[in-house]
């Protein structure tokens, strides 16, 4: 069976219901102690401490033979960043593969340095190995003036010296030590003593000038410390007696750092007169048979973390007062997880939590990977302290599930199968069971389609820049944008920044939809953040998006500096548009690069940058849309990763086009409205000026016409009201004689206007007066001849000779109290003439209709037809 029907038949089983995999050992129904799939690392690459330039070779064992291998690296310049799959087939890095066994050979150089991880590819299943360190030999003094000194110590005989003579030499890997006696070496009494030397029991012969050598023993490296200790020892007998005391130089007590299962010597400096007895004890820790005793030395072996705590060195010698030495012991312990996390077969979008308990000092960290990638970049998985929380388990999940303790001493880890059983889809019946109604149709809601998860990317140590889309769909549309983050932590609330996102115009601006840019600063470095973008809609609600991966803020000194683009032409491509082209250096890294951020505003603004993104590392030009006509921009690029950003380009500056002079005029839309042309726009002749001359006519023409209308009201009032005129001369003041009040006589034209009778008009106005007198009244209707000069100023009749017509009519009805009479006479359907004849040509009265108010005039419509 070849690899790839292997990988196959292995995802398929992954994503089914079956409760064993072949290939591996079969997980039971409850958790064991102890589980251990049948896929897993044998053996995972150990840390090295190598010189400048060596060549060294990491090995990795499976415990089945994979498909491929691969490595992983993280660069010791980024210790917060995350792992990079290695390019192998170089130089300075090569992979080999022996069945289930993959060896990387790698030289020393200062970008190899890091960590490496091992993966083994099983179809969709993927093993992770713990991390390998490689480190550089490195071995310096700490500059210190007790280094320097050269001491001189007198002792009498019998007496136990310790002298520290390395305490302030750091060294990669420990360094080993040498020590000397005038010159000549001599072996130490106790080995593994980490640059003390000690002397027990000294003579006369013990005098001398010591001194000491560190030796890096990966390079190979030495260091010859500068002090001296000049050490005369005198007999016991010619001696005083004197306390137990510390020499000049000696600490007064120690802190001690061992790790687990070593063993550790503990030395107790002092001497006197005569020489002091050591007495060993501890009030944390009970004597045991590990425990064992010389003189002023205990040595401890197979140390554990019981062993952990204060020891006491007791001397005396008779002479009081009588030292005590402590000494601090503190035991670390290598990360050991101690419950794995188990798995059994989980149903698609069930929620399923992890369980992951490991021990070590200091207190392991523990993180996740799934399939070999890390939780913090799946959207469903989340951290409860030690646990792993799937929300909804996907069918992507399904495979090996790791979980990693890590400190400073190194790695541990463990793995579990996740089985994923797929959701049953089940089809519709045609016939049976409950018939539930469809919705209408006509009036479904549109839904609120939320916006994508941000991406993240770092600009500064305290800022960062976010990118989102929005979908093609027809749901609501959004007004504005709101970004929330929180810091990862216990009970950290979300926090809303105070910018409104606008979602502007044009809809879409892709295939895939419409993308966004907003950048978020006053974070604090070194912490871990999520964020997420709010979506409002036009009906005032929102919706969240989902959170983005977790992201960790790292300083700038930590980060590889990204390739820097530079701005070439700033390209004049529309009156609203302009093309952006820039290029990179010739040495750049194209694969760092994720994308680009152009900034732009005007050149004479100082406000905010606007903001665009552009994907691919391959672009090297971007059209900017829409801008203002004829306007200078200045602009201003940088490259991203998903990691950090690079520093800007050097600023340019580029303008729009000016609008194009054409005969032919093409329809602008400005706000919504579309404005055409009319044929008076054809004149030569200012509008302003033509406004100006129009309005002051229409002003004089109306001023003329008030003050010959206002004299004939004073004339008619003068003749004064008399109970006894006859009824056709009173209504005879409320006509209003055409051609008397015109201004413009010379101007007149005469028109022939024919009038016809609107009879559903004149049957509501009888009605009207029915209710209102008691008394079955015909309804007044104009009176007029068959033609007659048109007088403009007809028009301006005013409202008050409406009203003073219809209260001449009411006393004329009302008098007679039937319907003989003057109202008879004008209730005649077929008569046609004037009225009454003043005598003055062109002068022709015309009666006006009843009217109960002037409202109903105007909407009775009691002229339905005019012709001109």
């Amino acid at each position: 069976m070849t690899l790839l029907t292997s990988s196959l038949l292995l995802f398929s089983l992954l994503t089914s219901r079956l409760e064993a995999i072949p290939v591996l050992e079969n997980i039971p129904a409850h958790p064991p102690s102890h589980p251990s799939p049948g896929v897993r690392i044998l053996r995972a690459p150990e840390s090295l401490v190598a010189p400048l330039g060596d060549e060294v070779v990491l090995e990795c064992e499976t415990s089945l033979q994979p498909e491929r291998f691969e490595w992983t690296h993280r660069s010791s310049k980024s210790p917060g960043a995350g792992f990079k799959y290695l390019r192998t087939g170089t130089a300075k890095a090569n992979v080999t593969q022996e069945a289930a066994i993959s060896r990387l050979r790698l030289l020393v150089r200062p970008d190899t340095l890091g960590e490496y991880r091992c993966i083994g590819w099983f179809g969709p299943l993927v093993v992770t190995s713990t991390g390998a360190r490689l480190e550089l030999a490195s071995t310096s003094l700490v500059a210190s003036q007790e280094s320097e000194e050269s001491l001189q110590w007198r002792v009498p005989a019998g007496n136990s010296v310790l002298w520290s003579c390395g305490q302030q030499v750091q060294s990669n890997p420990p360094a080993s030590w040498s020590y000397y006696r005038n010159g000549v070496e001599i072996k130490p009494e106790f080995v593994g003593t980490n640059g003390n030397l000690f002397l027990s029991n000294v003579s006369s012969e013990s005098s001398g000038s010591y001194s000491c050598q560190a030796t890096n023993p990966a390079s190979g490296e030495r260091i010859q410390l500068a002090g001296t200790l000049q050490l005369q020892v005198t007999p016991s007998q010619r001696s005083q007696s004197k306390s137990p005391h510390l020499l000049k130089g000696q600490p007064s007590s120690q802190v001690i750092t061992s790790r687990e299962g070593t063993s550790l010597l503990l030395l107790c400096p002092g001497v006197g007169s005569p020489p002091p007895a050591a007495v060993w004890s501890s009030p944390d820790v009970a004597k045991n048979k590990r425990w064992k005793f010389y003189g002023h030395a205990l040595e401890i072996s197979n140390i554990g973390l019981q062993d952990a705590g204060t020891y006491i060195c007791f001397q005396d010698n008779g002479v009081r007062p009588a030292l005590e030495h402590y000494i601090q012991v503190r035991v670390e312990q290598p990360p050991k997880i101690v419950r794995p996390p188990w798995a059994d077969l989980t149903n698609e979008g069930a929620r399923l939590q992890l369980e992951c308990e490991a021990t070590g000092v200091p207190k392991p960290h523990i993180y996740w990977l799934l399939n070999g990638h890390s939780s913090i970049d799946d959207t469903e998985a989340e951290l409860s302290g030690n646990s792993l929380v799937l929300h909804s388990v996907l069918k992507r999940h399904a495979g090996y599930v790791q979980c990693f303790a890590r400190n400073s001493l190194g790695e541990d880890s463990a793995g579990t199968l996740l089985q994923v059983n797929p959701k049953q889809i089940q089809e519709p019946r045609e016939s049976g069971g409950t018939h539930r109604p469809k919705p209408n149709q006509g009036t479904k809601q549109k839904q609120m389609v939320p916006p994508s998860p941000p991406n993240v990317t770092r600009l500064t140590d305290e800022s960062v820049m976010l990118r989102w889309m929005v979908p093609r769909n027809d749901g609501l549309p959004i007004v504005i944008f709101k970004v929330q983050y929180r810091m990862v932590g216990k009970r950290k609330s979300w926090q809303t920044t105070n910018d409104n996102i606008p979602y502007g115009k044009p809809k879409w601006n892709s295939e895939l939809g419409k993308s966004f840019t907003a950048s978020v600063t006053d974070l604090k470095p070194e912490h871990t953040y999520r964020f997420r973008i709010l979506a409002v809609y036009s009906n005032n609600d929102n919706k969240e998006s989902n959170t983005s991966a977790k992201f960790y803020l790292q300083p700038g000194a930590a980060l590889d500096p990204m390739p820097v683009p530079e701005l070439l032409e700033i390209e004049e491509h529309s009156e609203t548009a302009v093309v952006l082209h820039w290029s990179l250096a010739s040495d750049a890294d194209e694969q760092l690069i994720t994308g680009y951020y152009a900034y732009y505003r005007p050149s004479s603004s100082a406000g905010e940058y606007f903001k665009a993104t552009i994907e691919g590392a391959e672009a090297r030009s971007f059209k900017i849309a829409p801008l203002e006509t004829a306007t200078i921009y200045e602009f201003k690029l940088q490259s991203f990763s998903s990691v950090s950003a690079s520093e800007f380009s050097a600023l340019k500056q580029g303008r729009t086009q000016r609008p194009k002079t054409s005969t032919t005029e093409e329809p602008i839309q400005q706000m919504g409205d579309t404005t055409t042309p009319s044929h008076n726009e054809t004149f030569s002749m200012s509008p302003m000026l033509t406004g100006t001359i129009g309005g002051g006519a229409v002003l004089i023409l109306l001023l003329i016409s008030t003050c010959l209308c206002l004299c004939r009201r004073r004339s008619s009032r003068g003749r004064g009201n008399n109970p006894n005129k006859p009824r056709m001369a009173e209504l005879r003041d409320d006509f209003v004689p055409l051609g008397n009040c015109s201004p413009t006589k010379q101007r007149q034209r005469t028109r022939h206007i024919h009038i016809t009778l609107n009879p559903l008009a004149q049957q509501q106005q009888q009605q009207a007066m029915e209710e209102k007198n008691d008394n079955d009244q015909d309804t007044a209707y104009y009176q007029r001849p068959t033609s007659y000069d048109y007088d403009p100023g007809l028009r301006r009749m005013s409202s008050s000779s409406l009203r003073r017509s219809q209260r001449t009519l009411e006393r004329a009805g009302g008098s007679n109290g039937s319907s003989n009479g003057n109202n008879n006479n004008l209730n005649q359907s077929g008569e046609a003439g004037p009225v009454e004849s003043t005598g003055k040509p062109g002068r022709v009265l015309m009666k006006r209709p009843r009217l109960s108010s002037r409202s109903e005039n105007l909407s009775s419509g009691s002229l339905n037809s005019v012709g001109v």
